[in-house]
């Protein structure tokens, strides 16, 4: 099968609303062995979306799915035009007035009202955190999706009442099975990784590569599974040291688990990461039950200040130095008495590499118990890639640390 994604709005064709919703359904539906054929935004522009549905209409492409479009504003056209198209007679939903009704209470502005009417014979989309619902409909040989535009809404209601949907379409399920790399890059990866990629060329193993992190796909269809049980075993073997999920989780909550599994309370004093190393882990859900304290100690009078770091440290060292940073974690420890204690110093940039030390310099502490690394590594990029991915690689060094103990 194939498909067609269509965002409908001026706000992100303007690049003031940037279109995550593309880049998450694209990869849902080739989880679902559905191909995507192109990405399409358009304005609020009715001439436009008449365009678009008729080319698709007239096109090989199996599926059309839209975001955006479907609350009460006047430019919120994009069910009735395309039901319009289609020829689709549309009626009062009683779950999308309901919807309304919890919402608003009993008196709501009249606009809302176009909210609750949707095809005759469609299938409604819950939305359990707004009040636009979507819907499903089928017409001229070809199936039709109209989803919200904001993301948070559109990710759960593609999750709650699309995917069943999609899935339903097809005898035989695909076998996925995702993984999440760090420690090496891509194209290392890939040389690595060639006599197996001939052995399994029957099966689907693709990259995806991010910010200090590669998602491994395995992919193949149900009828296959002895073959793809020993794919990903083989997989799992040859790249053992580099993996760091078998289900796609993020780094910060592998961390998280293992602080939680061991028992295990972090801090963190940052200056080169500014709170980026916190704040990421603070995003898992639970966070508040291994975090103990945070730090942004930026200026070398707040190291000094808080942490006891030595003057003469700095000056003979630098600030951006190992001898720094593990001062930092010590100081850091006095003031917590955590398991974990991490610092970061270095040099973001884009000026500011000075004594021969460059822009991207990192340079950490990780503290678990009375163990200690210290270490230094350059980064690439701008100021806050500098910092992203010193981030990304200092919480894969914990969990390298903590996967031991």
């Amino acid at each position: 099968m194939k498909a067609l994604i269509l965002a409908v709005g001026d706000e992100v064709l303007s690049g003031r609303v940037v279109n995550t919703n593309a880049s998450f359904l694209a990869g849902e539906l080739e989880k679902l062995g559905i191909e995507t054929i192109k990405h399409i935004t358009i304005g609020d522009n009715e001439k436009m979306l008449r365009s678009e549905v008729a080319e698709f209409i007239n096109s090989d492409i199996d599926i059309l799915i839209t975001t955006g479009g479907l609350g009460p504003t006047h430019d919120d056209f994009t069910k009735e035009v395309i039901c319009d198209i289609f020829n689709k007679e549309m009626e009062l939903k009683d779950v999308a007035y309901q919807t309304l009704v919890n919402y608003f209470g009993d008196h709501f502005a009249k606009s809302n009202m176009k909210q609750a009417y949707f095809p005759v014979d469609s299938i409604v989309l819950p939305n359990p955190i707004g009040t636009a619902h979507g819907c499903i409909f089928e017409g001229l040989g070809k199936k039709v999706i109209l989803l919200v535009g904001p993301p948070f809404e559109n990710t759960l209601m593609f999750n709650l009442g699309v995917k069943p949907y999609l899935e339903s379409l097809f005898e035989e399920k695909l076998l996925i099975k995702e993984y999440t790399i760090m420690g090496a890059g891509e194209s290392k990866i890939e040389d690595y990784l060639s006599d197996f990629f001939k052995e399994y060329s029957d099966i689907a193993i693709n990259p995806y590569a991010s910010m200090g992190k590669i998602r491994y796909q395995i992919t193949t269809k149900a009828s296959n599974e002895a073959r793809f049980i020993e794919c990903n075993k083989k997989f799992e073997e040859l790249m053992d040291p580099y993996i760091v999920s078998c289900n796609n989780e993020p780094i910060e909550e592998v961390v998280f688990k293992k602080l939680k599994e061991l028992g295990y309370t972090i801090s963190f004093t940052e200056s080169l990461t500014g709170g980026m190393l916190a704040s990421t882990l603070i995003n898992v859900s639970g966070s508040s039950e291994v975090i103990k304290e945070s730090l942004v100690t930026y200026s070398n009078e707040a190291k000094i200040k808080y942490l006891k770091v030595k003057e003469e440290t700095i000056d003979k060292y630098n600030v951006a130095s190992m001898e720094v940073s593990r001062e930092m974690a010590d100081g850091l420890y006095e003031l917590t008495n955590s398991d974990v204690c991490i610092s970061t110093t270095g040099i973001a940039g884009p000026t500011g590499g000075v004594d021969g030390k460059p822009v991207g310099l990192t340079c950490y502490t990780i503290k678990v118990k009375d163990k200690y690394l210290t270490k230094e590594k350059v980064f690439k990029g701008d100021r806050n890639q500098i910092r992203l991915r010193a981030t990304m690689y200092i919480l894969y060094e914990l969990y390298k640390i903590l996967k031991e103990i």
